[in-house]
């Protein structure tokens, strides 16, 4: 522990506490458990990603005011990029959702919280458009094994072409990483304050579809087809948008989302030797295939296919 952190923890109380490691995400921050006489907190050490923790501290205020569980922060030092946040507990949405009713309730309190995060004023956030979107995708490119980036810019030219047309009609509020392992259930709280959120310091704006993406093609949570549709359904009648339009928004924002990751799980592994989610890999390609069979990849989604090898194939 460096002097900072030692300093920090004595200047808020938390000095002599027990630290435990809690597995964090692909980024460089590291987080640990304080416990003391029957008490906990979490710290948070940025390290050399302090960039990270002002829009932390922003939109943690920002989800709090719409009445969203994110964490209480108990105590800052942005100087050394720490901070000392409530702790939500030890029970992820993952941990649970193999249960089919917790599953089922759990993906009752997103809906409500998509929606309560898209009918609130946004934040000042960027709001990146479809060509920004689609290069963030080229990491696919870099990094899967055996990928054609030829053939990966041919199907980019149509995913931007139907993400400009999705965009136009506004963005909303992205979390951007709203998915089980950020969930956390909070069986004490009600309405949308009984899931609590992690990981938003990335939010943008963006297409509202993006979060349920985020959501229903899960790469640590098996969420199936027909549980998939039956929740597109259910938030299409909550919102007002139409269903058609809905499912090519969804269809598409999955075709980028998963490309994506697909790239960043494998970059993960070879530059950070974070190889726990390579076995997710094939559940994140069948995703990114099935958006592909929409009738609006008709024409593209041979030349996806081979540009993109499936796992098993992959070089």
């Amino acid at each position: 522990m460096h002097d900072a952190v030692t300093w920090f923890l004595k200047s808020h109380g938390w000095d002599g506490a027990t630290l435990e490691p809690i597995a964090g995400d692909l980024s460089r921050r590291s987080y640990f458990r304080l416990s003391r006489s029957g008490e906990t907190a979490i710290l948070m050490d940025a390290g050399d990603d302090r960039a990270s923790v002002p829009p932390f501290l922003k939109m943690t205020a920002w989800l709090r005011q719409a009445g969203l569980s994110a964490p209480g922060i108990l105590g800052t030092d942005v100087d050394n990029a720490l901070l000392l946040l409530e702790d939500l507990g030890p029970v992820r949405a993952s941990d649970v959702m193999s249960d089919p009713n917790a599953q089922a309730e759990i993906l009752d309190a997103c809906i409500e919280i998509l929606l309560a995060i898209r009918n609130a004023p946004p934040p000042p956030l960027h709001c990146p458009g479809a060509e920004r979107l689609c290069e963030s995708t080229r990491v696919a490119d870099e990094h899967y094994p055996g990928a054609d980036p030829g053939a990966l810019d041919e199907f980019r030219v149509a995913l931007k072409d139907v993400l400009s047309r999705l965009l136009a009609d506004g963005c909303t509020v992205s979390l951007r990483d709203f998915h089980a392992e950020n969930l956390m259930p909070l069986p004490h709280r009600e309405g949308v304050a009984r899931l609590g959120v992690l990981d938003y310091q990335d939010a943008f704006l963006t297409h509202p579809v993006y979060d349920l993406v985020s959501l229903l093609t899960d790469a640590r949570v098996e969420v199936q087809p027909a549980l998939r549709a039956r929740y597109v359904e259910r938030y299409a009648k909550a919102s007002g948008d139409g269903l058609a339009t809905l499912r090519t928004a969804f269809a598409a924002f999955s075709a980028q989302r998963n490309l994506r990751i697909l790239g960043i799980f494998h970059r993960a592994a070879s530059d950070l030797d974070k190889t726990h989610h390579l076995p997710k890999v094939p559940r994140v390609y069948r995703y990114l295939m099935e958006s592909a069979q929409h009738e609006v990849f008709r024409d593209v989604r041979g030349i996806l296919c081979a540009g993109l090898p499936a796992p098993d194939k992959a070089a």
